[in-house]
């Protein structure tokens, strides 16, 4: 699990304090739980992290005839790799070709709401297995933080208001800090006091009609757009800091796929290291990332 104060693993609140994350999880690919084993995993980079949820997470890499899996760096000891035709998270391949076959697959604990390859820090392929709803539900969230570090806490304190449209239902996303308030305040209006850290958090907002515009008021950014603008594209207001934003973007009245299955085809770039990886967000506001697999072409 991550920095936590509370002696409980996986399970460690926030509370009334400026920490504002959920303490994170790490599950280690490993035969079994001895000493050795785990740390042949940390050392193998064969694992991947939550931001709390239990969510299994598979990344398989097909590198076919002539692939192989390097037991050791090949910058730090030169070798030959091993032959292998798959290989998982953590592990560095050599693969003839400019492309990879890249398996996912996701048993999440929540409605998946997308599924992000990465190359590097690039996202080159996004998933997300439902069908848009261009009047679903409005999603609001906030993010970032204002550096790396500690006192890096972003203060999101401010409002939402609609000109036309009413409040039928409103849920929060990662609100950890329920000495803050972040409620209804009348059929039109929410108001939130809320803090990030490099995390993320916000709400859901189901609305008895698509009229009108949305007012955004934080005392970072602001901005008024109008419903049917809104979209499953993301409207960003950037709000400067470390990935610091906030975002309002549409998803389906209801979403129901927990699990994912897919094999895709991802371009590399040759002459350098690629590292591919996959971060997977769900609608409850969990996070996982793989390690990458690090393909040498």
């Amino acid at each position: 699990n991550s920095d936590g104060h509370k002696g409980a693993p996986g399970a460690c609140y926030p509370g009334a304090s400026e920490f504002g994350a959920y303490s994170g999880l790490t599950c280690f690919l490993a035969d079994g739980l001895s000493r050795g084993d785990i740390f042949g995993a940390m050392r193998r980079r064969h694992h991947y992290g939550t931001t709390g949820c239990r969510l299994h997470l598979e990344v398989t890499a097909h590198l076919g005839v002539g692939g192989g899996v390097y037991e050791v760096d090949p910058r730090v000891a030169p070798g030959d790799p091993v032959p292998s035709e798959t290989a998982i998270m953590g592990d560095i391949v050599r693969l003839e070709g400019d492309s990879l076959a890249l398996s996912v697959r996701i048993e999440a604990q929540s409605p998946i709401e997308r599924v992000d390859i990465l190359n590097g820090a690039k996202t080159v392929q996004t998933l997300c297995p439902y069908t848009p709803d261009p009047q679903g539900r409005l999603r609001i969230i906030w993010q970032g933080a204002e550096y790396r570090g500690r006192g890096r806490t972003t203060h999101w304190k401010g409002s939402l208001r609609f000109d036309q449209a009413r409040i039928t239902r409103m849920e929060k996303i990662n609100a950890w800090n329920l000495d803050r308030p972040f409620a209804v305040t009348d059929p039109q209006t929410v108001e939130f006091d809320a803090v990030t850290t490099g995390n993320f958090g916000g709400c859901d907002i189901w609305l008895d009609g698509q009229g009108g515009s949305v007012s955004v008021e934080t005392g970072l950014v602001s901005g008024a757009f109008p419903l049917t603008d809104i979209t499953d594209q993301e409207t960003v207001l950037d709000a400067g800091g470390l990935d610091r934003k906030l975002r309002l973007y549409r998803l389906p009245e209801t979403m129901t796929a927990t699990s994912l299955s897919e094999t895709l085809t991802i371009p590399l770039t040759p002459g350098r290291d690629n590292p591919i990886w996959v971060r997977v967000t769900t609608e409850d506001g969990f996070v996982a990332w793989s390690s990458p697999i690090y393909v040498t072409c």
